[in-house]
């Protein structure tokens, strides 16, 4: 899974980030919840995620980086851990705000 792969470095800026900060959050067993990213990172709520994400299993939230859209995908189950993360073109069509 791509996410895998992602998910360290994206952890170690946020943690980064938070160093400076006047409190911290500890990742617990390196796993990015959505609750760690909701305050962590600047992002767009998406009314739905991207097409091939069973929307009543997972839901989804946008940053813009590097000239891309990034799509974060978070589990409904549990802490809403991060799933996966998709990278698109900011000229891709059909994300819904």
């Amino acid at each position: 899974m791509k996410s895998q792969s992602i998910l360290p470095a994206l952890v170690s800026i946020l943690i980064g980030a938070a160093a400076g900060a006047a409190s911290s959050e500890e990742v617990q067993n390196g796993v990015l919840t959505y609750e760690l990213f909701e305050h962590a990172v600047e992002h767009a709520d998406l009314e739905t995620c991207p097409t091939g994400y069973d929307n009543d299993a997972v839901f989804c939230r946008l940053t813009l980086a590097n000239e891309q859209a990034h799509v974060f995908v978070f589990s409904h189950n549990g802490d809403q851990p991060l799933v996966a993360i998709k990278a698109l073109e900011l000229t891709d069509t059909g994300i819904a705000f």
